[in-house]
């Protein structure tokens, strides 16, 4: 589940960027030799432990493994150790998925981009029904979040896409739809309703079915199931899905987040996943075995401005359901996501074929301090030999 309250609120807001900001100009490594990796792997690892690090990274370039480093426990004191079997809360990186089964029901022919969504979705009310399905996947429909903490009890009873509709359909644009960027998860839950009514299926199924088999991710499902090998969210965080950090988090001992071993996923987060499904799903995107080119380049191509520029930092967009930019002239698309327990990062240099994945079960923001940290080791002139230099062998 996500959240979008202070500093979590922050860790969404650069999920809608596509996690990618502040990336160094500077050229990739287009060709990593052996010690190149082993060097990056290694500085991986130390930051890692420096960082007490739970979760695991993983890189790739070509579809080749780079650097894979796995560190910390499924859950608190004495549980098991994380491995690359172990399977993370996505939070809003699902957002991804809601994306390409909608654009797959474009592909068929199913439904338009320009369409309101109170064509396929009764219930709603005037002003939302005439919200099309662009302004769904760009958050600029104006609609609100329903991940509250007075709706949790629902959350985690709800097993479709539909059971979330009573919590939505009161909503009403808070401006004209269109006209802006406002993050919003109650945009992408209608977005799993009409995913709905569209197809026949549940949200699960369908995903399961067109995306995720396709795709080759075997260990990726709504459910935390098998619980053996989940990453149980630990936080410090004591209130609930929308709450901000205070200083007394800091001595606070690490308890499961509220619903961990329980939520189920929905059209706005909370799949659950690993690094090398995550891995799989990029891979499938860029070989065009989920959609067609000219709908993935769609989803990835800048549609709205997120944030303008300010302050010397570059104007940041997003595309639909992707967070995507350019940095040094190289492009981008990804997603990130926060909740208590839970911090994820992902990104996909397409042109290069970086694929970049952090995934941590503890709170926001672990996951985005150590992808900050690769990806200046990846791009940043000079700091991968510098921290080859410190670092002991």
């Amino acid at each position: 589940m996500s959240t979008k309250t202070g500093v979590l609120r922050a860790v969404i807001a650069a999920a809608s960027l596509g996690c990618c900001m502040g990336v160094a100009a500077g050229a990739a490594i287009e060709q990593p030799q052996a010690a190149t990796a082993t060097t990056l792997e290694r500085c991986l690892g130390a930051k890692a432990a420096q960082e007490s690090f739970s979760g695991v990274i993983s890189v790739t370039h070509h579809d080749r493994p780079i650097a894979f480093v796995a560190r910390g426990v499924l859950a608190g004191p004495g549980s098991g150790p994380i491995t690359a079997a172990t399977r993370f809360n996505l939070a809003s990186m699902g957002k991804m998925f809601t994306a390409v089964a909608t654009a797959q029901l474009v592909d068929a022919g199913k439904i338009r981009w320009d369409d309101p969504v109170g064509k396929y979705v009764a219930g709603l009310t005037p002003e939302a029904s005439v919200v099309t399905v662009r302004q769904l996947l760009t958050h600029s429909s104006g609609l609100g979040d329903f991940f509250r903490p007075q709706n949790m009890d629902a959350m985690l009873k709800a097993r479709t896409a539909s059971d979330l509709l009573p919590l939505i359909a009161a909503d009403r644009p808070s401006f004209p739809p269109g006209s802006k960027f406002s993050y919003s998860n109650s945009g992408f839950a209608l977005l799993g309703i009409l995913i709905e009514r569209v197809s026949g299926q549940t949200y699960g199924d369908y995903l399961r079915e067109h995306v995720f088999l396709p795709s080759g991710m075997t260990d990726t499902g709504l459910g935390p199931e098998p619980l053996a090998t989940l990453a149980v969210g630990m936080t410090a965080l004591r209130g609930g899905p929308s709450a901000a950090p205070t200083a007394a988090d800091a001595a606070v001992e690490l308890q499961p987040a509220p619903g961990a071993t329980q939520g189920y996923g929905s059209p706005a987060g909370g799949v659950f996943s690993t690094a090398a499904d995550m891995q799989r799903f990029a891979h499938a995107l860029l070989e065009d075995k989920l959609l067609s080119a000219a709908t993935r380049n769609a989803l990835t191509s800048p549609q709205i401005v997120a944030f303008p520029a300010k302050d010397g930092r570059p104007e940041l967009g997003y595309g639909m359901g992707f967070g995507v930019g350019s940095e040094a002239g190289k492009r981008w698309f990804g997603h990130n996501g926060g909740t208590p327990g839970a911090n994820v990062e992902f990104a996909e240099f397409p042109d290069e074929q970086w694929t970049l994945a952090v995934l941590s079960n503890r709170d926001p923001p672990v996951a985005s301090n150590m992808f900050r940290y690769l990806k200046d080791l990846l791009f940043k002139p000079g700091a991968l030999q510098a921290c080859a230099d410190a670092t002991p062998h």
